[in-house]
C-alpha cells in the first residue's frame, strides 16, 4: 500500500507533528470516502482549480483549490468566510514546484508575522517526506461536525490529490 504524508504545521509554520497516511486506511473514517469521491471528481474535471462546498451538509463550508504547477498547489477551508485551514501539496515529481510552493508560502508567513510578537518557522522547508500535504489550521468550530470535517478535509484532498498523481 503506497502511502502520502501529512505534516501539521502551527499558525507559526511549526511543524508540530508529520504522520504516514494510506489511502484505504483513510477510507475507513466515516465520512471520508465521501470527500474523496468529492474531491476527486472536481480534481478529474477542473485539475488547474476548483473551488466547491463540501459535502455533509457543510454548505457554510467552501474548499479552493489551485495548482501551483502541475504537481503542487494549494487549498483553503473557508467555514462561514472566515480562513479555516490551508495546505500546501507537494508530490515530490517535480522538486522545483515543490519547493517554489513552500518558499512562496514561507515568505508570505514570514511577512504576516513581521511586526507581531510571533516568529515565523521555517521547518516546513526543511521536510523532504513526499507525497506531502503540510496543513495548518487556524479555527476549531463549536459545530462538531464541522471540527470533523476540517480535521479530514485537507488529507482526503491529498489522498485524491495524489492518487490523480498516481502516488497513493
Amino acid at each position: 500500500m503506497k502511502t502520502f504524508y501529512v505534516a501539521d504545521l502551527t499558525v507559526q509554520g511549526e511543524v508540530r507533528a508529520v504522520a504516514a497516511y494510506g489511502y484505504e486506511q483513510l477510507e475507513q473514517i466515516p465520512g471520508a470516502a465521501e470527500l474523496i469521491v468529492h474531491f476527486a471528481t472536481h480534481l478529474y474535471r477542473e485539475p488547474a482549480g476548483f473551488e466547491t462546498t463540501l459535502p455533509h451538509g457543510r454548505t457554510h463550508m467552501a474548499f479552493r483549490y489551485l495548482g501551483t504547477a502541475d504537481t503542487a498547489g494549494i487549498c483553503t477551508i473557508r467555514s462561514r468566510k472566515e480562513l479555516a485551514s490551508i495546505a500546501l501539496l507537494a508530490t515530490g515529481i517535480n522538486p522545483e514546484a515543490d519547493h517554489i510552493t513552500f518558499d512562496a508560502f514561507q515568505k508570505h508567513l514570514l511577512r504576516e508575522l513581521h511586526g507581531t510578537p510571533f516568529e515565523a518557522a521555517f521547518g516546513l522547508m526543511e521536510l523532504k517526506q513526499r507525497p506531502l500535504v503540510a496543513a495548518m489550521t487556524f479555527i476549531e468550530p463549536d459545530d462538531k461536525v464541522d471540527q470533523l470535517v476540517l480535521a479530514l478535509a485537507d488529507r482526503c484532498f491529498a489522498a485524491a490529490y495524489f492518487r490523480y498523481h498516481h502516488l497513493a
